[in-house]
């Protein structure tokens, strides 16, 4: 029996004949009616590993960042931090606890905000950053971690915050926007509708839905040959305009996989990036496990600089997240750890879980960047500084 979800997007296609891939990934993903996202029927660790759940170093070396943002600010207090996209809140607590053991003057400023999405963010509720200035969005309260200060909201986006004075947090968020797919035909982008073939869904072929695909495309300045399949992350250009107008001074830091435009738009990506995982294994298809699998697509890095630049959002760093880590001292947390007198077993274990975050097979090339307002010119973020691994 087909889920509510599998329903949902089958009555969307029966009422309009077909519908974009993004309009089926935005409602497989995020629809209340029982999306991956909103529903929440199990942890999202069992489908995949993030790196706040495979180590809390992570967080803690995030936390040295943010502390060099703070002091760049000025040492302002309070200082926010609006992590969206929180999920269990664990990269949250490990970043908070961090701070409280290496730097008390940043943990008694900090002012955490872990936000989620929330499908039925009702609109009636108050902004838990400032008084309603008559924003779309609200925020609705869902708890505080006890003893460590994080006010945990459920919101759609940053639509509820506003005047944010310190760091725009999002780790691996970008790539679960949905994206419309294009393949390449006859020399035009054509691009990748979804409808069903009796009971089956199928994909067909036709002139874009909107001129901003063709528009993004010939922006990155990309030839794609015949046959070339690929996708356009056209919610990013809604994020960045939400990123600017919630950012009123500091910086966003955004950490995902994905590449530059001319990496990603490549004969090595010629089949597109889009990826779906479920308990940890991975397929290349979309159509089936309606509503229990994640997808997601690479984060064209290209573009989402030069959006956030149109809207005065200046970019000051963008890494690998293996460069990024050991520059603000990972390494002294792995010779730590070695000296903490553990048995081999749990040593090793922490180790290996340690090294996840930079190997390249694993995690370690996920990308970094930091974007800023308000800052001025000529800013070098310790995570960012010129690496020789």
């Amino acid at each position: 029996m087909p889920s509510a979800v599998d329903q949902e997007i089958r009555e969307l296609i029966k009422r309009h004949g077909r519908i974009t891939f993004a309009q089926f990934m935005q409602t497989i993903l995020y629809s209340p009616g029982g999306g991956f996202y909103s529903s929440r029927a199990s942890s999202i660790s069992t489908h995949f590993s993030t790196s706040p759940t495979s180590h809390p170093v992570f967080g803690a070396l995030i936390a040295r960042q943010l502390e060099e943002m703070w002091r760049f600010l000025g040492e302002p207090s309070p200082f926010h931090v609006v992590e969206v996209g929180s999920g269990d809140g664990a990269l949250a607590r490990s970043i908070v606890e961090a701070s409280r053991q290496m730097a008390p003057g940043l943990a008694e400023a900090i002012r955490y905000v872990a936000a989620d999405y929330d499908p039925w963010w009702p609109p009636s509720l108050a902004d838990p950053m400032g008084p309603d200035d008559g924003a779309e969005g609200r925020a609705r309260p869902s708890g505080q971690d006890k003893g460590l200060g994080i006010q945990r909201v459920q919101a759609e986006g940053l639509r509820p915050f506003r005047n944010v004075a310190g760091c725009i947090l999002c780790n691996e968020l970008v790539d679960n926007f949905p994206v419309h797919r294009f393949v390449i035909q006859a020399g035009r982008v054509k691009e990748v509708f979804v409808t069903l073939a009796g009971d089956s869904f199928a994909e067909v072929l036709d002139e874009p839905s909107t001129p901003r695909i063709q528009e993004r495309l010939a922006s990155l300045g990309v030839s794609l040959p015949e046959g070339f399949r690929g996708e356009v992350n056209l919610a990013m250009e809604e994020w960045t305009g939400q990123l600017a107008g919630t950012l009123d001074r500091g910086f966003a830091l955004t950490i995902d996989y994905g590449d530059l435009a001319q990496d990603l738009y490549s004969p090595q990506h010629a089949q597109g990036t889009l990826a779906c995982f479920k308990q940890h294994e991975t397929s290349s298809d979309p159509y089936q496990l309606i509503g229990q699998q994640d997808i997601t697509a690479l984060v064209d890095f290209s573009s989402l600089m030069r959006l956030g630049e149109q809207r005065g959002l200046a970019t000051v760093g963008y890494t690998l997240q293996r460069h990024f880590l050991a520059n603000l001292g990972f390494s002294s947390f792995l010779d730590a750890l070695q000296a903490q007198g553990l048995s081999y077993a749990r040593t090793e274990f922490g180790r290996i879980a340690m090294m996840t975050l930079v190997d390249p097979d694993e995690m370690g090339d996920f990308k970094v960047l930091a974007q800023s307002k308000g800052i001025g010119l000529g800013i070098e973020l310790q995570g960012f500084k010129k690496s020789e691994t």
